[in-house]
């Protein structure tokens, strides 16, 4: 399962990546939401954890942005 975890407090974004990737999950971090959107337009990912407070682009249009990609649960 790919995870992107678009978050901008990298030490954040690490723990979880390390975390999740020791239960075997492959991990990419965006610090920002246009890296996030850089990332969805080369890479298929099975789950996104969103920060909703983000530079560049903010969780809420960077949500809307991805609502295309896939079904939301």
């Amino acid at each position: 399962m790919k995870v992107l975890i678009v978050e901008d407090d990298e030490s954040i974004a690490n723990l979880v990546k390390i975390n999740l990737t020791a239960e075997g999950y492959h991990c990419a971090c965006a610090y920002d939401g246009k890296a996030g959107a850089d990332y969805l337009e080369k890479e298929v990912f099975d789950l996104i954890l969103l920060d909703i407070m983000l530079p560049e682009i903010d969780g809420y249009e960077l949500l809307e942005y991805i609502k295309p990609f896939g079904t939301l649960l």
